[in-house]
């Protein structure tokens, strides 16, 4: 019986040994429902939840990185409005002949088609920059959601605006009326302006969210770690201890196996 009870420890020692050299392989301490079953489930809704984050994560960086390359090309509007601007001050000099009003239109022209060709051309993943709705002005742009969590409601709107219907250059003719140009010019660039500083707040609050998702997902990810992942330092102490307990077994069997042994051998000697 002694043997019995040395051996059946001796096969716990063996298991605990073989869970301890597994834990240390993998670095997990639950690898499977039958390691913890409480805890696999939390386990496994935590890792569904930093998945999930990540994937809106993602989805933020590619909507703030859209309007990264729509203010880039609204920058270069702006540039293009600017250098329409001087041309529309310079058309106003009364020295000017029709000859000259005719050459500063030209170019007037060549700018507005650059203006137009970047609301055309500017695209990210498809998405246009200008909007093709005709109505899409400032007060009632086209809106398309966004998605900035995990949560289903955790949404936001990106404006698109039909650019050549808000700025209107199509009217600009300095040889007819150089006053209602430069006015168109000025509110070209305002409007412009006002979208900017749209895609500029749009940006600042995507930024926050990817800043609160990150320490969201690092808070899940620290979480799942300390409920799944082994204490390398711990298990190799518990193995050492099994390796001893082990060899400690394997002696106390022997010994034991014995004393049945020694036991008739005494036996046989009383006379």
């Amino acid at each position: 019986m002694n043997s019995m009870n040395i051996y059946r420890r001796y096969k716990g020692t063996l298991a605990e040994a073989s869970q301890a050299i597994n834990n240390i392989s993998s670095g997990k301490k639950v690898g499977s429902a039958k390691d913890n079953p409480n805890q696999i489930a939390q386990i496994e809704n935590l890792d569904l939840q930093i998945k999930a984050r990540d994937a809106a994560t993602k989805n933020i960086q590619d909507t703030n990185s859209m309007l990264q390359t729509f203010d880039g090309a609204l920058q270069e509007v702006n540039n293009n409005l600017s250098r329409m601007k001087e041309l529309t001050v310079k058309a106003a000099n009364s020295t000017n002949n029709p000859g000259d009003l005719a050459i500063i239109q030209k170019e007037i022209d060549g700018i507005r088609k650059t203006i137009d060709d970047l609301g055309q051309n500017t695209t990210f993943n498809g998405q246009k920059l200008t909007s093709s709705n005709p109505l899409a002005n400032i007060n009632n742009p086209d809106k398309k959601q966004a998605t900035i969590g995990a949560l289903p409601n955790e949404k936001t709107e990106v404006s698109f605006y039909n650019l050549k219907s808000i700025m209107n250059l199509d009217s600009i003719d300095v040889t007819v009326d150089t006053n209602t140009a430069i006015q168109t010019v000025d509110k070209a660039v305002v409007n412009i302006g006002k979208i900017r500083s749209k895609y500029g707040a749009l940006q600042s609050r995507l930024e926050d969210s990817i800043s609160s998702s990150n320490e969201i997902i690092q808070s899940y990810t620290s979480a799942q770690s300390s409920l799944e992942d082994a204490d390398i330092a711990e298990e190799a102490l518990t193995y050492a201890k099994t390796q001893i307990l082990y060899k400690s077994s394997i002696g106390l069997m022997a010994q034991s196996n014995k004393l049945p042994q020694d036991a008739l051998n005494v036996l046989s000697n009383v006379r």
